[in-house]
């Protein structure tokens, strides 16, 4: 029973109204005073719960007699709850998507801190590439190509991540820093345009990616850890940085999707 009790507790239902509802699916119709010994949950209190349920739709009421009687209705209409607060959460998320961009701008507005996050493994990449995803402008990464593919952890979804992008016909351009790799040996993206730069000359162990105002840091020497930071400010001036180096790299392999 008192699994029970917890896992309700999933369905927003607090430890009393569990206690109630599970003794009153036992007992089918009763009066209040069995409910309440059953549930042992005082009785004012049991009232309570009563009415909180009967809101949910779990419970109802009927006379007999000169009695009022109590029942749950079939646990069915659980299914009907978590549908109901599905569509709900779903309308929330949806409501977020429309006030998100002005509520970001009021966070990034001129003069705020940057925003720091630490980002851990395979799941930290996922979080990195959804947040990418929903913003928008041209990205541009700095990436050591044998490390970054190498990666399990960074592997584990790119290709899928790599198609969303397309998708959404981002422009990008990349500095690729590899050891023995020709041009032809990178994998083609859609609108991603890439100058390889040898890495005897470039050492690495770090990608860098920019869009919009955020900037992604991987460090890959040993454990994968992101740095994301989210400022306007820092991503101008890294995006400056690799507009320079971008035109330094002119004289090396490049090639446009």
């Amino acid at each position: 029973m008192e699994a029970l009790v917890k896992e309700l507790g999933l369905f927003g239902l607090s430890e009393k109204e569990s206690c109630v509802y599970l003794a009153s699916l036992e007992l089918g119709p009763a009066p209040v005073q069995d409910i309440s010994h059953k549930a042992k949950v005082n009785r004012a209190t049991t009232y309570v719960m009563i009415e909180s349920l009967m809101g949910r739709g779990l419970m109802s009421s009927f006379v007999r007699g000169k009695k009022r009687f109590y029942a749950s209705e079939s646990p069915e209409r659980l299914r009907s709850v978590l549908r109901l607060q599905r569509r709900e959460l779903e309308q929330k998320e949806e409501e977020l998507e429309k006030i998100y961009p002005k509520l970001s701008g009021l966070y990034n507005a001129e003069g705020a801190k940057p925003q720091i996050r630490y980002l851990e493994g395979a799941e930290g990449a996922k979080t990195v590439r959804e947040m990418f995803q929903k913003l928008e402008g041209e990205i541009i990464q700095f990436s050591p190509f044998e490390l970054a593919t190498s990666s399990d952890e960074l592997s584990e979804g790119h290709e899928q991540h790599t198609k969303n992008i397309a998708f959404q016909n981002v422009i990008s351009r990349a500095l690729i820093v590899t050891s023995n790799l020709t041009i032809d040996q990178i994998p083609s993206v859609s609108n991603l345009e890439i100058r390889m730069l040898p890495r005897e000359q470039f050492p690495t162990d770090a990608e860098i990616t920019v869009r919009g105002n955020t900037i992604c840091m991987y460090s890959m020497k040993s454990a994968i850890i992101a740095v994301v930071i989210t400022s306007q400010e820092l991503a101008n001036g890294l995006r400056l940085l690799f507009n320079l180096a971008w035109k330094a790299a002119e004289t090396y392999p490049s090639r446009k999707s």
